[in-house]
């Protein structure tokens, strides 16, 4: 009972602290860049965002996980060390890649390269360093680290206001939450080093950099083609189209990072009962989300992007039904990432990334934005079903069915 109890706190603490966040980001952050800038500039804007969230996910969160599985070994073993030098090695990176993609797909005035880079060194740095939060199930700790970044969005918008300069929104709400982190953890003051684990540690941080980066690139895959193909304008119809169903995979994405949490304790068994039980219960609350959806997006997009509305209703519900599967899908991941060998995570998201561009490409020619959405559709159920059969294999190979 105490650990139901538990769980239970955990999972409610980190949706009211992701629900403060997303709330931030989706009703005042973007509803204002939106409403103060036109429909091309704002999904320029997107598209910019959305490569700078792309390489914070793949560099930044990949290594989040990497420390979690891992961290039992290092316990094990008495050693510490290897995570800052891979670390400094995906700045590096980072900075580069993001350099490369404004070069050469956006032209931005040099004042806003300079505060995406400050702001993708600040973000790289606190998707790693929050991680001491879930090694030690301090869910409170990261709630409250939410409350910080979206207080800091909140300054950082009013500054916004007055100096029209659209980045510094989420360099300060990052900024907050990085400093937040620096008085609360002890994790920056690990030792700089390898170990005898390094091998072994950079090779599955590599291994499942390509498969968070295919994973990355597919949730932001609609700005990546319809950006180059239809101009920053199809970008922001999409993104307000499917505004209400990504809104809940802002809101699950830190609830899956709870389940990866628990799966990474040194204790925790794994049974083919709890795996489909963890299944059906997100299904069904998918399938109770979208009847809200169609009720509750058309009217609650139209108060947000009053100056875009009419562009995106015809594509509401159907965009919004591929995003309720990619959560869906994102809810299923970690007991594959935790259960089932690294590199199928690759082979799922080589998969479902091909279907994806390949069919969001054709039917985008088309069918122009309808048969995106359609794509996204096929894509995400095709990805959940082998993600329930991969997951099924693996956990039964591994553990006494409950």
């Amino acid at each position: 009972m105490n650990k139901s109890t538990k769980l239970i706190k955990d999972f409610s603490t980190n949706i009211i602290g992701s629900l403060l966040l997303v709330g931030c980001l989706q009703l005042l952050i973007y509803p204002y860049l939106a409403r103060s800038n036109d429909p091309i500039t704002y999904g320029t804007i997107l598209a910019l965002m959305g490569s700078l969230n792309i390489i914070v996910a793949t560099l930044g969160n990949t290594l989040n996980n990497i420390r979690m599985i891992s961290n039992a070994e290092y316990k094990k073993q008495g050693v510490q060390g290897d995570f800052k030098i891979i670390l400094f090695g995906a700045l590096i990176a980072g900075i580069v890649i993001l350099l490369a993609v404004n070069r050469f797909l956006f032209v931005m005035h040099y004042v806003t390269n300079i505060i995406l880079i400050a702001t993708l060194i600040i973000a790289l740095c606190r998707s790693y360093f929050s991680v001491e939060y879930r090694l030690f199930l301090n869910f409170n700790m990261s709630m409250i680290c939410n409350v910080v970044i979206a207080l800091g969005y909140v300054i950082g918008i009013l500054i916004v206001h007055v100096t029209k300069l659209w980045p510094l929104a989420f360099l300060i709400g990052e900024l907050s939450g990085f400093i937040f982190i620096f008085f609360t953890t002890d994790i920056m003051k690990e030792a700089v080093g390898k170990t005898i684990l390094w091998k072994r540690t950079l090779s599955q941080y590599n291994t499942l950099i390509v498969s968070g980066l295919i994973g990355s690139l597919i949730v932001y895959l609609d700005r990546l083609i319809l950006f180059p193909t239809l101009g920053g304008d199809a970008v922001a119809t999409f993104s307000v189209a499917s505004f209400f169903g990504k809104s809940l995979g802002l809101l699950f994405t830190p609830i899956a990072g709870v389940l990866l949490s628990y799966y990474s304790q040194l204790h925790f068994q794994m049974t083919r009962r709890l795996f489909w039980q963890i299944n059906l219960f997100v299904l069904i609350l998918s399938v109770i989300f979208y009847v809200i959806t169609y009720f509750a997006a058309p009217w609650f997009t139209g108060l947000l992007y009053p100056t875009l509305i009419d562009r995106a209703s015809p594509y509401i519900m159907l965009a919004n039904l591929g995003a309720i599967l990619a959560v869906a899908s994102s809810m299923t991941q970690p007991a594959i990432l935790r259960f089932s060998p690294m590199w199928l995570q690759i082979v799922v998201q080589v998969v479902y990334g091909s279907i994806y561009l390949f069919g969001g490409v054709i039917l985008l020619k088309y069918y122009s934005i309808t048969g995106f959405c359609v794509a996204s559709i096929i894509a995400n159920v095709i990805r959940l079903l082998i993600l329930y059969w991969v997951g099924d294999r693996d956990i039964s190979l591994r553990y006494t069915t409950a």
